[in-house]
């Protein structure tokens, strides 16, 4: 018996802002165009990117820094790849973060005005690079289960080990979820509500079990966030904690709100002479 429906409990989960875990560099290897499950579902649509390393050596160029960024001729490159010289025989190697950055995403490169590269100098740059594959034509995505599966005509090829990088909906639940909430929370207002009228239930009781489906819901993410693969990551344990602490709080006021309908403990002068 459900006294709640998944239009309150989604009301409820729609205005927990548990924001996005993002997920970098998760190894999968795609064989035939069979879907792969990734270790979370609900990812924020259009934040997968899928790419691998290429080329077996690392590219290498010229590069005129000065204070502004300076784009090399890729970007998605490798971390901790890019090595900076004040020539191609390494005369002098210049450190990341003392003598220039990088942004990896974007592939460029600036000096540091305080570093040992001068302004407007010519150096060489060595760096690695990923290749990124094309939704659609590469691969299929569906964000909703986070299955990826490889397409025969795509640039991916049969076995092959890509990395993949998205983000994930820390409040997405799917309606099974909700359904089997709403089960779960439904016996134990049953169990602790005196004859509740299922007909015409009272709005407190509706509230109450409303907050103890979502209970219910925020413990079932945390226990999926804990079985995920990632779940050893700094940001996945946040959430399932974030998770937990929703649950108990959602469960305590919704105790208080059923408490009202609980049948009445008989007192020990009544048990005597009943």
């Amino acid at each position: 018996m459900a006294f709640t429906s998944p239009e309150l409990v989604r009301a409820h989960l729609d205005v927990l802002r548990l924001g996005e875990t993002r997920i970098d560099n998760h190894g999968v290897v795609l064989n035939g165009t069979t879907p792969v499950q990734l270790p979370h579902t609900g990812l924020v649509e259009g934040s997968l990117v899928v790419k691998c390393r290429r080329g077996e050596a690392p590219t290498r160029e010229l590069a005129v820094l000065a204070d502004a960024w300076v784009s090399l001729s890729h970007d998605s490159l490798v971390p901790d790849s890019v090595v900076i010289a004040s020539d191609s025989s390494l005369g002098v190697v210049f450190q990341e973060n003392v003598d220039f950055i990088v942004d990896y995403t974007a592939g460029r490169v600036r000096r540091i005005v305080d570093g040992a590269i001068g302004g407007g100098q010519t150096v060489v740059v060595w760096f690695e690079y990923h290749h990124v594959f094309t939704a659609g034509d590469d691969y299929t995505i569906t964000y909703t289960s986070g299955q990826l599966a490889r397409r025969s005509t795509g640039a991916i090829a049969d076995g092959q080990s890509v990395l993949v990088e998205y983000a994930v909906a820390n409040g997405f639940v799917s309606d099974a979820v909700i359904e089997q909430a709403m089960a779960e929370s439904g016996e134990a207002v049953l169990a602790m509500v005196d004859s509740p009228d299922e007909e015409q239930p009272a709005p407190a009781l509706v509230i109450g079990a409303t907050h103890w489906t979502v209970a219910a819901v925020a413990r079932m993410r945390a226990a999926a966030a804990l079985a995920s693969s990632a779940a050893d990551s700094a940001a996945v344990r946040n959430i399932t904690q974030a998770w937990l602490d929703l649950a108990d709080r959602y469960e305590q006021s919704g105790r208080q709100f059923l408490s009202r309908f609980a049948a009445p403990v008989p007192s020990l002068q009544s048990l005597r002479h009943g």
